[in-house]
């Protein structure tokens, strides 16, 4: 992605304010701003804040070096007809990025998403009357939208490892039970780009072995040989033991 510029920056610093609930009172408490710097900035001066305050203000807000922070769950709240989420979209991911909506059926006041962006997750609430699923997908541009019978309110959060755990394993198991190859495909290879040091040192990884006996069982129903399987296993492992 290109370096973000500087006029872009206070833009998306007001719109991750806006999705996070921050205030300039709980950003100057955060960073060490004047809230009356800070207001300034946001409205287009950039001489009022060093280039170290401003990055020191994005990593809070979630951003390092001109992408999502990859080591935190982001939690938005929407609280606009989506502009807020846009924007942030729009400045942080592009389209190579390769950007994953997961959404349920689920009634009730309040939506809850998730979006994968790369190496980043971003739970989503979406306020009533917003817009809708559809909506959402087509202002993020989303490559693929995952609608899962599990309530995503539900989705531990308490950490990001539990909340990209859980998810995977949910959409992994829809992709078992409609017989999507592709989707599943693409489930075990985000999963082996997150966990591929952890699975070669540790084997009673849990989340591992369920989404390999979730492929093994979609690729059996297939028709796939086993001892095709077996070769492309052993083939994998020499490659990245070799």
């Amino acid at each position: 992605m290109p370096k973000l510029r500087a006029e872009q920056l206070p833009i998306l610093g007001t719109a991750l304010m806006r999705l996070r609930g921050e205030t300039l009172r709980s950003m100057g408490a955060a960073t060490g701003i004047r809230a009356a710097n800070l207001s300034v900035w946001l409205r287009g001066k950039e001489q009022v804040i060093s280039a170290k305050r401003v990055a020191e203000l994005l990593y809070h807000l979630g951003v390092q070096g001109g992408h999502l922070r990859t080591d935190v769950l982001h939690h938005w709240r929407e609280t606009s007809p989506l502009d807020d989420v846009k924007t942030a979209i729009g400045v942080l991911i592009n389209n190579d990025t390769g950007l994953w909506l997961f959404q349920d059926t689920q009634p009730g006041l309040t939506k809850t998403r998730y979006l994968r962006a790369g190496e980043a997750w971003i739970k989503l609430e979406l306020t009533p009357g917003i817009a809708d699923a559809t909506d959402l997908a087509a202002v993020v541009c989303a490559q693929r939208v995952l609608t899962l019978s599990v309530p995503l309110a539900g989705i531990p959060t308490h950490t990001l490892q539990a909340a990209s755990d859980a998810l995977l394993q949910v959409a992994g198991r829809a992709a078992v039970d409609v017989g999507d190859a592709e989707l599943l495909e693409g489930l075990i290879f985000k999963l082996s780009e997150e966990t591929s040091s952890t699975l070669t040192v540790n084997s009673a990884n849990p989340n591992g072995w369920i989404q390999l006996e979730q492929a093994l069982q979609l690729a059996l129903k297939r028709g796939i040989d086993p001892g095709e399987i077996a070769a492309l296993i052993g083939d994998n492992y020499n490659k990245s033991t070799g």
